[in-house]
């Protein structure tokens, strides 16, 4: 009977583990979707936004075909963002944008301004092309987007003609990949319309060459301070008194037949 009672305790022992191990199970499921509820209720506010759908050089054509509509945080929507596809159809990108990154106003061109390197010009500035080797592009290093300094050489003399301009493209390229360089016959400038002319003028009398800036460094230098005038203190003297008249009197001295002699003595007070 012993033996009996050990095994029925046994058994009685391990459907009550099983029984446990079920009810342990249906509780965790309970609360994981529990938490799911939590979850799905604390979930951020998104916004739907345009944004490319591959990478986008500068100067392209905006389609369907490059953009795609996603959601996104609504409290990180970029200023200037779009909402609708057709709201950007057939317009033109100013920037290099990599896939994913919203399209924001900012980087587009104007309506009807046209596609590739025109759509870049910024109003009022010019393109215009030089000539180049090796050399004067600086071992292939001027590449789309960094700034130069244009200098000019006459008769061995060596002056800058236009300082920090920007580089719109190599070639026909308004854009490489970045930090590769690239040896190419001709680079593009942007310049004003004075610019254009003085450099047109220069490259007539002598060779050129450009001087690759640091990106960092300011679009405009600061302007120096112009000296201060100081006015030079007039240094004043002081007059000293005039000294006091001293009274005298004129005595006439007549010696026997001689002429007449004034004499003047004076007091003492």
């Amino acid at each position: 009977m012993k033996q009996y009672g050990t095994l029925i305790a046994l058994a009685v022992a391990v459907i009550f583990g099983i029984v446990a191990v079920i009810l342990a199970n249906q509780w965790l499921s309970t609360q994981v979707s529990d938490e799911k509820v939590i979850v799905q209720q604390r979930q951020i506010p998104l916004a739907k936004i345009v944004v490319a759908g591959q990478d986008l050089d500068i100067g392209s054509l905006l389609s369907e075909q490059n953009l795609l509509l996603v959601d996104w945080p609504k409290a990180n929507v970029p200023k200037g963002a779009f909402t609708k596809i057709e709201d950007v159809n057939e317009r033109v990108i100013v920037t290099r944008v990599v896939a994913g990154v919203p399209i924001v106003a900012a980087e587009l061109a104007a309506p009807g301004s046209g596609a590739g390197l025109v759509a870049s010009i910024k109003p009022g500035m010019r393109a215009m092309a030089i000539k180049v080797n090796e050399v004067i592009g600086v071992a292939g290093f001027v590449l789309p987007n960094t700034f130069v300094d244009v200098i000019s050489v006459q008769n061995k003399v060596a002056r800058t003609v236009l300082k920090r301009v920007e580089v719109l493209a190599i070639a026909q390229q308004t854009f490489v990949e970045e930090g590769k360089a690239k040896v190419v016959n001709t680079v593009t400038l942007q310049l004003t319309p004075k610019q254009v002319v003085k450099l047109a003028e220069t490259t007539q009398k002598g060779p050129i060459t450009l001087a690759l800036l640091n990106p960092a460094e300011d679009m405009v230098a600061p302007p120096k301070p112009e000296p201060v005038k100081v006015a030079k203190k007039r240094r004043t003297y002081k007059r000293r008194p005039a000294a006091p008249k001293v009274p005298t009197y004129d005595i006439v001295v007549i010696k026997g037949t001689q002429s007449v002699e004034t004499v003047k003595l004076k007091t003492n007070n």
